[in-house]
């Protein structure tokens, strides 16, 4: 039978892919602003149309980059719920990254990028070692 602590970790990735999306889109709002003065500032003698499209290629990026993040937190919930026991390497892995960018990033991305931390401490406690020490299941 799956550990308690498996099923947490589980259901924190889960959360975390779910939270990561709207922590995305709450930052697309807070620098929409800096993006545009800067698209304008650098590029002053491009038309206004020019710019709003660089503007919306940099803000596609980043919901990008946060939907690829949820897709691989939601991956790894699925390869931890199986007992694989490369996920729980690449979960560190991407909470290297999310902090990354957290501690550049603003407030909230620190709050989206807890839940992940807590998942992966929570894969390496004790209990959950018999559930991924077995080898590849």
């Amino acid at each position: 039978m799956k550990p308690r602590v498996v099923r947490i970790a589980v259901w924190l990735w889960v959360v975390a892919a779910v939270v990561q999306p709207a922590s995305s889109v709450l930052a697309l709002i807070d620098v929409r602003q800096g993006v545009v003065a800067e698209v304008a500032q650098r590029f002053p003698a491009e038309p206004a149309v020019a710019q709003e499209r660089v503007v919306v290629a940099v803000l596609a990026l980043l919901l990008g980059a946060g939907l690829l993040i949820a897709a691989l937190e939601l991956g790894l919930a699925l390869a931890l719920n199986r007992g694989k026991r490369w996920a729980r390497v690449v979960s560190v892995v991407l909470v290297g990254v999310v902090a990354v960018i957290a501690a550049v990033g603003p407030v909230h991305f620190v709050v989206a990028s807890g839940i992940p931390v807590v998942a992966v401490v929570v894969s390496f406690l004790p209990a959950a070692r018999a559930w991924f020490g077995g080898g590849e299941k």
